[in-house]
């Protein structure tokens, strides 16, 4: 048995320890609310793509030992939204674990995920060609499933494997909506609001919260933090029209490797790699909106490494707390508005 094997058992028995004592806790209710008792929500604002990445990921050694095509698919590649990290990832773990235990050494686990074009939803489908999958991981995942406010689906074919579809809400009003209905709070992890200022660039107010102000972070008393930061702006400022500068490579420009340049800029802005690179995107296209407000939204979109304007949008609301059109056509009002004083 390898070693990779024997990790893989093992996550496979915690999450089915989980499982039961989440069976037990719901068969001691009458009734399962959609907080299913003590159970409730830990909701933060996160890149929901990327973390759907990282956990699917996390099952490519196993397949690639037993023989499984495995392949994850998102689109877009990232997109802000509210949900529990924890729920959602013990979600794929055991709907994934319960496919791959199974699935023969020939097999396929094709995982797609996609939004809608309000971005308010996301869709995860799963399919494979093995056997039917078990029903209690699969219970359990309708359980935290159902506690997103969400819908979740199975269905299985003779001979041609499983088909799972999930559909869950990723705006914050769909969870203060329940609030409102059902009088119960999730818990919300909601960091206060910061001021940005990286050198470099000219960074006005945001709107988004998140972690450490970098005003703070850039005090004489932490140099070296200050440089690694300023390292890390002029990668980004350097890529700024490279829609695909991943972490990878930014990790590679820094000398370092994904994990230690996501946990130093973790640590040092409360901010993961992709919200850091964003909001920095960001930024530098309220730069350029200040300096030609007459560029088109689309314009700066692709100026800045976007390559949808439409997400370009979503990104831009959730840092800035406006419409990108909103906020240029605020800056063309007061540049008409300095031409009219200098006539």
């Amino acid at each position: 048995m390898t070693f990779i094997n024997i990790i893989f058992i093992t996550i496979i028995l915690l999450l089915t320890a989980y499982c039961a004592k989440l069976k037990l806790r719901q068969a001691d209710s009458e009734s399962i609310s959609p907080h299913f008792g003590e159970t409730k929500l830990n909701v933060s604002n996160n890149d929901v793509m990327q973390h759907i990445r990282e956990i699917t990921n996390a099952f490519l050694p196993y397949m690639e030992s037993k023989g499984i095509k495995f392949s994850v698919k998102c689109t877009p590649e990232g997109m802000m939204g509210w949900i529990d990290t924890d729920k959602i990832g013990k979600t794929l773990l055991l709907l994934i674990a319960d496919m791959a235990k199974d699935t023969p050494s020939d097999g396929r686990i094709i995982v797609n995920v996609n939004s809608n074009s309000s971005y308010d939803k996301v869709f995860i489908y799963i399919h494979d060609n093995g056997p039917k999958i078990g029903n209690m991981g699969y219970s359990i995942a309708q359980y935290f499933v159902h506690l997103h406010q969400g819908k979740i689906s199975s269905s299985y074919y003779e001979g041609q494997g499983n088909s799972l579809a999930i559909e869950i809400p990723i705006t914050k009003n769909a969870f203060q909506a329940i609030t409102s209905a059902e009088g119960a709070t999730p818990a919300f992890n909601i960091p206060n609001n910061i001021e940005l200022h990286v050198p470099s660039i000219d960074l006005p107010l945001p709107h988004e919260a998140g972690g450490n102000s970098l005003e703070a972070i850039f005090s004489p008393q932490q140099s070296a933090d200050q440089e690694y930061l300023q390292r890390a702006v002029r990668c980004i400022n350097e890529h700024i029209m490279d829609s695909d500068y991943d972490r990878e490579t930014f990790a590679a420009d820094m000398g370092s490797s994904v994990s230690t340049l996501y946990n130093k800029i973790r640590s040092l802005t409360g901010k993961n790699i992709t919200n850091f690179v964003r909001d920095i995107r960001i930024r530098t296209a309220c730069r350029l909106a200040k300096e030609n407000p007459d560029l088109r939204v689309s314009d700066i979109a692709y100026q800045v490494g976007f390559k949808d304007p439409k997400y370009f949008a979503t990104s831009f609301k959730r840092v800035m707390g406006v419409q990108p059109k909103e906020y240029f056509n605020d800056l063309r009002g007061v540049k008409e508005e300095q031409k009219d004083k200098e006539v």
